[in-house]
């Protein structure tokens, strides 16, 4: 359909089709379920080249349900084991979204790590799965984590990355799993973005319902980026997709121009919403050719190293 090189900055997949509507919890705008197989054709549909998968594990909603099933004076003793398992669920998670990486070619994978594994468990996984498993980057969730982006436990990712030349996507602005913005505002990533000049940092979602704050970081520092996953979400004609879209197509393309057209990146948070309905209504924003050409897959292949 698009006549430009697309890439989907920012998707999830998962294994089957009851593990992905599980993780929509209901929120299935798009009709969607998930799967690999499901998501190829529409790429194909769509015209989109690649999409990054941006898969990870609800590691503190894991840890919560598991201390709450045991006893209270069983806690502290049963809590080696409970990270131990789900660090295993996260190791797992990671290693099936490689091996969709290797199986369809229009798939990136990037990993996931939790500080609730701790530091030196990080950095294995992130070691293996970069240097052995084709990994492209590292993907974090500090709301679903309850974790601020720069917790101690991270410097060592964050320096591994910087040196290597791999970026890091995190979720950005308001969560819906955990509605506290803290951790995810577009200014908790001032310290990180400030100690690692070299690092490249995607804010995801263009930091939603945070936009003014996403403009004064890209003013401030020069190595913070954005996706546009759920903030410019499109309906199967191509318009704002009705009670989803906090923006606009002006205020779209406005907040866009602010931030810089060389900042931002193309995503759609698939399943969640459409790749190809989220795209129809892109290519109707009132960017130049130039622009679109940027936007939708130009600065995803210099940002992202694809």
């Amino acid at each position: 359909m698009a006549k430009y090189d697309v890439i989907d900055a920012h998707v999830h997949t998962y294994k089957t089709p009851e593990i992905g509507r599980q993780a929509l919890s209901g929120f299935e705008s798009a009709g969607c379920c998930g799967t690999p197989d499901e998501l190829v054709p529409i790429m194909e549909e769509a015209g989109i080249r690649l999409a990054v998968q941006c898969n990870m594990t609800p590691a503190r909603t894991m840890f919560e349900a598991g201390l709450a099933a045991v006893a209270p004076e069983q806690v502290e003793s049963g809590r080696p084991a409970l990270v131990e398992k789900i660090s295993g669920r996260i190791k797992r998670r990671n290693e099936w979204t490689c091996r969709m990486a290797q199986r369809h070619e229009k798939l990136i994978a990037f990993l996931s790590v939790d500080p609730i594994m701790g530091r030196d468990a990080m950095m294995e996984e992130l070691l293996d799965k970069i240097n052995h498993q084709g990994a492209r980057g590292l993907k974090i969730h500090p709301g679903e984590g309850r974790f601020f982006p720069d917790d101690p436990s991270l410097q060592p990712v964050y320096e591994f990355l910087e040196k290597r030349g791999l970026p890091v996507i995190s979720h950005g602005g308001l969560d819906i799993v955990n509605p506290d913005p803290d951790y995810t505002r577009p200014s908790a990533f001032s310290r990180v973005l400030e100690r690692y000049p070299g690092l490249t940092l995607v804010i995801a979602h263009l930091g939603k319902n945070f936009f003014d704050e996403s403009v004064k970081m890209a003013e401030k520092y020069a190595n913070v980026f954005f996706d546009t996953s759920t903030a410019i979400p499109g309906d199967k004609i191509g318009r704002p997709l009705d009670g989803h879209s906090p923006l606009s197509n002006e205020e779209a393309v406005d907040l866009i121009r602010r931030i810089g057209i060389e900042r931002v990146m193309f995503g759609t948070d698939y399943p969640w919403y459409h790749p190809l309905w989220d795209l129809k209504r892109f290519l109707e924003l009132d960017f130049i050719d130039a622009e679109k050409e940027a936007l939708l897959g130009g600065n995803a292949k210099r940002i992202l190293g694809l």
